[in-house]
């Protein structure tokens, strides 16, 4: 494998990339504007959501959807917020009732994936899972949002985030996508699930009946960020771990990545090349 590009990747988190809650302020029902103080309120919040404060803007948008239970923007950051910090009871509550009365709300579905698979409810998560891939097939997801925050895993001091995707993105597909932190927040490395087009004529050759059957290669692979280059560009070592016989089940995946994150899994091969712009 080469480099991939990671700016290519879009939705990152469904609030914040997927641009609905800029104007969380400005909807409500009818008869139920937000006054002034409270448009601040939501722009703080805002700042304080980007800002990775969850704790500080959950306060916020509690006392604005207690105010305004029917603004669903306010409502989903709230939620969201609050699955952040743990308070997954507080989202589901908000989160549940708008799923039930707009089954293709994709945010509501996306969001109540993620609670399902941070406490454990497995077929939950893969209802969940399965429906925004429905919604997605359906158009009602936007185009350019190519994955979602599933989980949040914390392990060995590491902190792993990590990303399903909706549609496989990038030069080697990418279904499956995790960034791992270290204690103080620092990006350590980025992991995936590859099964990139140019791997499949040999993955044919090697196992016809598994690619008559629509089998694909997948590999799992690490990347890690070496620094600046003396020319100004940026080098990236690249680690091979494994390769899978078809698609790989999500707790598959995720067990995965948590060996690959806390270094209990050795990479069979690496190596270093420019890092992609």
């Amino acid at each position: 494998m080469g480099a991939v590009k990671w700016s290519v990747v879009v939705g990152l988190a469904l609030s914040c990339s997927a641009g609905w809650g800029q104007d969380a302020g400005q909807s409500q029902a009818a008869g139920d504007a937000l006054t002034g103080a409270e448009q601040q309120q939501v722009q703080q919040a805002g700042q304080a959501f980007a800002a990775g404060k969850y704790a500080d803007a959950l306060v916020a948008y509690k006392a604005l959807h207690a105010a305004h239970p029917g603004n669903a923007q306010i409502a989903k950051f709230a939620a969201e917020a609050a699955i952040n910090v743990g308070e997954a009871q507080y989202a589901l509550g908000i989160l549940q009732p708008m799923a039930a009365a707009n089954p293709d709300d994709w945010q509501a579905t996306g969001l109540l994936a993620r609670i399902y698979a941070q406490t454990g409810d497995e077929k939950n998560r893969d209802a969940e899972m399965a429906h925004m891939a429905e919604l997605y097939q359906k158009g009602l997801i936007p185009a350019r949002l190519q994955q979602y925050l599933l989980e949040r895993v914390v392990a060995s001091g590491k902190t792993i985030m990590i990303w399903h995707s909706l549609v496989p993105w990038g030069n080697y597909k990418v279904y499956d996508y995790a960034r791992v932190f270290d204690g103080n927040g620092q990006l350590l490395m980025r992991i995936t699930l590859e099964s990139a087009d140019m791997d499949q004529a040999l993955f044919a050759k090697l196992h016809p009946e598994d690619a008559a059957a629509g089998k694909r290669q997948f590999s799992l692979d690490g990347y890690k960020d070496l620094g600046a280059t003396p020319d100004g560009g940026h080098r990236e070592m690249h680690l091979t771990y494994g390769f899978l016989v078809g698609e790989p089940a999500y707790d598959e995946v995720r067990a995965d990545f948590v060996k690959i994150a806390t270094g209990t899994w050795t990479p069979m091969s690496s190596n270093t090349h420019p890092a992609a712009q």
